[in-house]
């Protein structure tokens, strides 16, 4: 290597401004170009887990940022601190496994749905992963489970404490940049942890007052796979901002919707109450599921 060499690569870790990136020469520490920081300032944060950049070479272990290559696609997220700014979390995820528990914490549909429709407006492939099967030994969650297979998307159940349902993840992140995505305490972390044995990512535990996850994930880092792809472990969120979504477009985010749109007796018609909906027909006589319809309204009015 030389002095001023340019090399590109991947984002897989950043921790202020610095950032670790992974090249076909090995992995690299760098930080951002003056000049780079000044330009993308107005984006928050200018890069991101995920990226493709090119660097210039320092020295052996460091490189400094010269290019951010253009996004295939990102996941972002309204800003904590100003909710009309954008927060970028990951970019360039191929599909996002969406980390449901059957219990502690209690399943909840509308996170699931939540997290499929940030999927849909980000270009991701969408893909359900319902945990801790081992704590329902009636097998309800397979009624959930049926659902969201109806509803076009992969869905797999399983159980880090048993070991059933592993190797069908295992197949669907092989070769594939994949995002786990959920709330905390559903066991997205000891998931990747069994997929790959050595990363000892930090698990947590349930929190007896509240029955929900106590955080241990503090940032999205990506980490490569000894059998082929990436797994993106991302910050145990409790609340799920949806960015950029208007409620007008929110039924074309529904794949199982698709079919029924502009069948309606009214172009205009939102599937909230409208007389000759062709959605609520189909809901009405089991085309459709209830319990996605029932979601959809409640994240319609929520963005109204």
């Amino acid at each position: 290597m030389s002095a001023e060499e340019s090399l590109t690569g991947r984002v897989l870790r950043a921790y202020g401004n610095r950032f670790i990136v992974q090249t076909s020469r090995g992995v690299f520490d760098c930080r951002l170009r003056g000049k780079l920081r000044l330009h993308t300032r107005a984006q928050k944060p200018p890069v991101v887990v995920g990226d493709r950049v090119r660097f210039v070479i320092e020295d052996p272990s460091h490189g400094i940022i010269e290019e951010v290559a253009a996004r295939r696609n990102k996941l972002s997220r309204p800003d904590v601190n100003n909710p009309d700014l954008e927060k970028v979390i990951v970019a360039n995820v191929e599909q996002m496994v969406v980390v449901a528990a059957v219990d502690k914490p209690r399943l909840k549909t509308g996170a699931i749905d939540r997290f499929l429709l940030a999927a849909e407006k980000s270009g991701m492939d969408g893909c359900v992963c319902i945990n801790k099967t081992d704590l329902d030994t009636a097998a309800k969650y397979d009624r959930i489970a049926a659902v969201y297979r109806a509803a076009g998307y992969t869905v797999i159940t399983c159980s880090v404490v048993t070991g059933e349902g592993m190797a069908d993840v295992r197949r669907a992140v092989r070769y594939r940049v994949s995002l786990f995505a959920g709330h905390s305490g559903v066991g997205k972390s000891s998931i990747i942890n069994c997929l790959q044995p050595g990363l000892k990512i930090r698990t947590g535990e349930i929190s007896g007052a509240t029955g929900k996850g106590i955080h241990t994930t503090t940032a999205v880092e990506l980490h490569p796979l000894d059998f082929g792809g990436y797994i993106a472990d991302s910050p145990g969120l409790r609340e799920v901002g949806l960015w950029d979504i208007d409620a007008d477009e929110l039924a074309g985010l529904y794949p199982e919707m698709a079919p029924y749109l502009g069948e309606c007796r009214f172009r205009n018609c939102v599937h909230v109450g409208e007389p000759g909906c062709a959605i609520k027909a189909a809901v009405e006589d089991g085309r459709l599921a209830r319990l996605r319809y029932d979601g959809y309204l409640r994240i319609y009015h929520s963005l109204k």
